[in-house]
């Protein structure tokens, strides 16, 4: 069913209420305490948990903090940390008269964490570690060729190190060395994975991610007053593309809240004003992408159909991934169509010219077997069918475009248009139900800024998006404006059929006993047209 969302089903108001500190742990484990509670049993029982593995978000880069939360749980240990580990820095440099020690040999008798990539990167740093746990010295005979061991004194008596391992990284790099070497896990009894996935925003995480924000707060600049922090949260949750879940990822957070120390800096406290302000501010310095972007549609250079209608022609939605959510930016697709009877090969463009990511191809692929199953009944149905995304020079990837793409196709069959006031966005199943997409918060602001720039203020305009990415939306006040006044709408919808009629004007039509489908409706006028074309090649 076609529902009309209200600006109020796309807002989201935070309050975050009292915050609390973080215990003690360093903000990028803020939210792990109870995975991290069992870590001080393995540290304690080198018998049975000799060496150990951390994976999960943020590790390799906060490396030192998490030699400092792992000497803080083992005051009487040392805890060594090689940020970027080679063969000398963690064998050491034995000259002719004296020898440099490395980290194996520093950690001796207490504990040695390295970052897992540095050992997928080279393979053999991890080979040497495994031969000094296993012997418990640094033999330099058996050492590599490399820059700097001409002067390596290689008869250097062998060097006596005991250590406990632990590496940090991510999932896939534990993969990648457990693939090299079958013992890996003999090694590595104990490991502890830190989930990359979001938190659900209850009170307890509100006020926890509050003191997070809090302890960011820097001596000499403005503190944040609590509307500000509810400003920033309900941000947070705009960047993870949700209204429920706020990303255990830090460092964009991070880096906004120092942005907007020294954007305010004169004042004593920041507001919520400020803070919702501030990305605009910050845009104009580091959007230069999006910039371009929309200076090509306001200048025509990008050419995108705002008024009238068109046959064989949609606006789809599509997103560009930069660095950060500051630099994201959504575009607005002319995704287009050609069709003729003939083999029934489907041409996509952008995996012709190699423009075109598996995922693409994917969709493709799916809207191809609906519409065969769709007018499978038809002898020898054989469509050709051309689709691509016009003015497009970057690769592009997911099947978020399916569904604009089976609707140009449908307009090009029946020869039916498509008014240009609307846009779509959504995956496509084998039977037409309408999947999911990712960052529909920023595909519709695209759409906002491209009908802002280059629209009507006397015309509507209508975003289509699936129905399961209603609990998604959490879009910036100026669109829940534009909505309030009726001038931009949004819909939610959860199969192609009935999404017909509310782009053609015409039900989809269902198929009926007698082997046809109902006048009247789309699938009734290609079964017409069809039965024309055929009729016309006998002749």
């Amino acid at each position: 069913m076609i529902k009309r969302i209200t600006s109020a089903q796309a807002e989201i108001k935070l309050h975050a209420g009292k915050q609390k500190p973080k215990n003690g742990l360093p903000d990028f484990l803020a939210f792990h305490r109870e995975e991290l509670s069992s870590l001080p049993r393995a540290l304690d029982n080198p018998g049975i948990f000799s060496n150990i593995l951390l994976t999960g978000p943020g590790l390799e880069s906060n490396l030192t903090l998490l030699q400092e939360y792992i000497a803080g749980l083992k005051k009487n240990s040392k805890v060594v940390c090689d940020p970027h580990p080679g063969f000398l820095t963690l064998a050491g440099f034995p000259g002719n008269s004296e020898y440099r020690p490395g980290t194996m040999a520093e950690a001796d008798g207490g504990f040695l964490l390295l970052p897992m990539r540095a050992l997928t990167e080279d393979p053999n740093l991890y080979f040497l570690l495994k031969g000094v746990l296993q012997t418990g010295r640094i033999d330099f005979l058996t050492l590599p060729e490399m820059t700097g061991s001409k002067e390596m004194n290689r008869f250097h008596p062998s060097v006596n190190t005991r250590f406990r391992l632990i590496l940090a990284g991510e999932e896939g790099e534990v993969d990648f060395i457990s693939g090299v070497d079958p013992d890996f896990y003999d090694y590595f009894s104990f490991k502890i994975h830190l989930p990359y996935e979001a938190v659900m925003k209850s009170k307890k995480n509100l006020q926890l991610f509050g003191g997070l924000i809090r302890s960011w707060e820097k001596p000499g600049y403005p503190l944040f007053d609590s509307s500000a922090v509810d400003a920033l949260l309900e941000i947070a949750l705009r960047w993870n593309d949700s209204k429920t879940k706020l990303s255990l990822s830090f460092a964009e957070l991070r880096t906004f809240v120092g942005e907007l120390l020294v954007l305010f800096k004169k004042g004593k406290t920041i507001s919520r004003a400020q803070v919702e302000a501030a990305p605009e501010l910050i845009e104009k310095r580091v959007a230069v992408h999006k910039r371009r972007y929309l200076e090509s549609v306001r200048e025509g250079l990008t050419a995108i159909q705002l008024k009238g209608k068109k046959t064989g022609r949609i606006n789809g939605l599509s997103v560009i991934l930069l660095h950060s959510s500051l630099s994201d930016f959504g575009q607005v697709n002319q995704v287009s169509a050609r069709v003729a009877l003939g083999s029934g090969n489907f041409i996509n463009i952008e995996r012709e010219v190699n423009l075109s990511g598996d995922l693409h191809d994917k969709g493709v692929f799916i809207l191809q077997s609906y519409i065969k199953g769709m007018f499978s009944h038809i002898q020898s149905f054989g469509l050709d069918a051309s689709i691509l995304f016009e003015q497009n020079y970057s690769p592009i990837d997911g099947d978020s475009a399916s569904c604009a793409e089976l609707l140009a196709i449908l307009s090009a069959l029946s020869g039916l248009e498509i008014p240009c006031n609307i846009a779509v966005t959504g995956a496509l199943s084998q039977y037409g139900e309408i999947l999911p997409v990712g960052s529909v918060n920023t595909k519709i602001a695209a759409w906002y800024e491209v009908i802002r720039i280059a629209g009507s203020p006397k015309d509507k305009y209508k975003v289509f998006l699936p129905s399961a990415n209603l609990r998604d939306l959490n879009l910036p006040a100026p669109i829940r404006k534009a909505m309030d006044k009726g001038k931009f709408q949004v819909f939610t919808c959860s199969h192609v059929e009935e999404l017909i009629p509310e782009v053609f004007g015409i039900p989809a039509g269902k198929f009926g006993k007698n082997g046809k489908y109902p006048i009247g409706s789309l699938f009734h006028l290609i079964e017409e047209r069809i039965d024309r074309k055929k009729e016309e090649e006998h002749e």
